[in-house]
């Protein structure tokens, strides 16, 4: 199991890559391994395959291979999921990971709010410190069933910040991304530092594997245009991704329209919150298939408005759902972010009947799978995509009797209902515990971070 201690994690990128053991990278196991998962309920969010009642999933490679009422291969690992409703992972677009170590650490005062806490005890964090963060908040989101999540990484005060983070993740086994962001030491109209994002392209991702790469610049609401215009040209010319903050404060410009003026909305952008955004801004989010990921729970705590779920979702907006960070949210619940949206929708439309259970599930999946550039390896029980799925416990007494598993599963699943989750074909949580990450030993690391942290000068 992996456990990263302070003094395995050396300050410099050489030293963080010479000492490349203490990060071990993820093993893929060998060969083309059989693994049969039995008599699940499935939800495939698959047009095509639909639901089936009882069925089982065979898993070659990491590869989903078939999806059948019964399915026998010789000498196959078979897992029971008797009782059991088996769906793709969770999908999560916008986490800011290193922050985890803060959690609930926001006050109800302007000296002691989330930005004002979360700036002064980052400048203090060392990559270990980090690093230790990502790990955190990486194994609560596989024990969530979270099986792809988006590390929105914005406290690199150094290159070896990006390098420490980078090298947790691969030491999960979780399927993401790392957006390459900024952090207080990025003065306003600077870009990011593009020479080093383009060295940690060539050092951790010239090859294809669980992690891809991405941009999370500061937007137009802290950058002239020309700024944003540079490093847009710059991650479109390198293929990478792009997503920043627009749209949270009320009553003040969003940021949106300007993007959309100057072309830099599009499938290649995920906007983040857009809570304020008018109804032309939402026009256009929707006609240049701008994504927009949405955390509501953070939405609402911080006074950001309530997420506009219901106009985006009339619109044609492509959404995708968030964590954002625990120092807000509390938790990495993916399953309450559904429930969450589901109420506003029928609040705000005072109806009980305005808000699909399954349209909010396919937000949590496919839809973010498609926002992360993954919609034709992982979102939905596909065959022939990798085998990223989970298995929810249906006779749990906050579950039992399972009747409709789609609503039980937005209205009624809890993380502790996760029995099992498999990331490319590897089994990282089985019988409700994680099989790779050690939780005692990544709780402890989190604590000495945070009070060296707290009484650092």
């Amino acid at each position: 199991m992996v456990h990263v201690s302070r003094r395995n994690v050396l300050k410099g990128t050489g030293a963080l890559l010479a000492a490349g053991a203490n990060y071990p990278a993820f093993a893929q196991a060998p060969g083309a391994a059989d693994m049969i998962v039995r008599g699940a309920t499935i939800l495939s969010m698959d047009p095509a395959i639909g639901d089936l009642p009882s069925g089982d999933i065979h898993i070659r490679g990491g590869v989903l291979v078939r999806i059948a009422p019964r399915i026998d291969v010789a000498g196959a690992e078979v897992i029971d999921a008797t009782d059991m409703i088996a769906m793709p992972g969770l999908v999560e677009t916008h986490w800011h990971m290193w922050n985890t170590l803060i959690r609930n650490m926001a006050g109800e005062t302007e000296k002691t709010g989330y930005f004002p806490t979360q700036g002064a005890i980052g400048a203090r964090f060392t990559p270990a410190d980090n690093a230790r963060g990502v790990l955190l908040s990486i194994a609560e989101a596989i024990d969530s069933g979270i099986t792809t999540v988006h590390n929105w990484s914005h406290n690199l005060l150094q290159p070896d910040y990006a390098d420490a983070e980078i090298e947790a993740m691969r030491s999960t086994g979780i399927r993401g991304r790392f957006s390459y962001g900024y952090s207080r030491n990025t003065k306003p109209n600077d870009t990011l530092p593009l020479d080093d994002i383009l060295r940690v392209k060539k050092t951790f991702f010239a090859a294809p594997g669980l992690l891809t790469l991405g941009m999370a610049p500061r937007g137009p609401l802290s950058n002239r245009m020309d700024v944003c215009q540079t490093e847009w040209s710059f991650g479109r010319s390198n293929a990478i991704p792009l997503t920043t903050h627009v749209g949270m404060y009320p009553g003040k410009a969003t940021g949106i329209q300007p993007l959309l003026d100057a072309g830099l909305g599009g499938p290649d952008v995920m906007l983040i919150h857009c809570t304020n955004a008018d109804a032309k801004e939402i026009s256009g989010l929707a006609a240049t298939r701008t994504w927009v990921s949405l955390s509501p729970y953070t939405e609402l705590r911080t006074g950001f408005g309530v997420t506009p779920i219901k106009a985006f979702l009339d619109a044609g907006v492509p959404l995708c759902l968030s964590v954002d960070t625990t120092a807000l949210s509390g938790n990495g619940d993916m399953f309450a972010v559904m429930r969450m949206l589901q109420n506003l929708i029928n609040g705000g439309e005072k109806s009980e009947f305005a808000a699909k259970p399954r349209r909010l599930l396919e937000l949590a999946t496919i839809d973010g799978a498609r926002s992360m550039g993954l919609g034709d390896v992982t979102g939905s029980l596909t065959p022939g995509k990798r085998a990223d799925l989970i298995l929810v416990r249906g006779n749990d007494l906050n579950l039992a009797p399972e009747t409709d598993p789609v609503r039980m599963i937005v209205q009624a699943t809890e993380p502790s209902n996760v029995d099992t989750v498999i990331v490319d074909g590897q089994v990282l949580k089985r019988n409700g515990r994680l099989t790779r990450l050690d939780p005692k030993a990544i709780v402890a690391d989190a604590r000495d971070s945070l009070r060296r942290a707290l009484s650092a000068k």
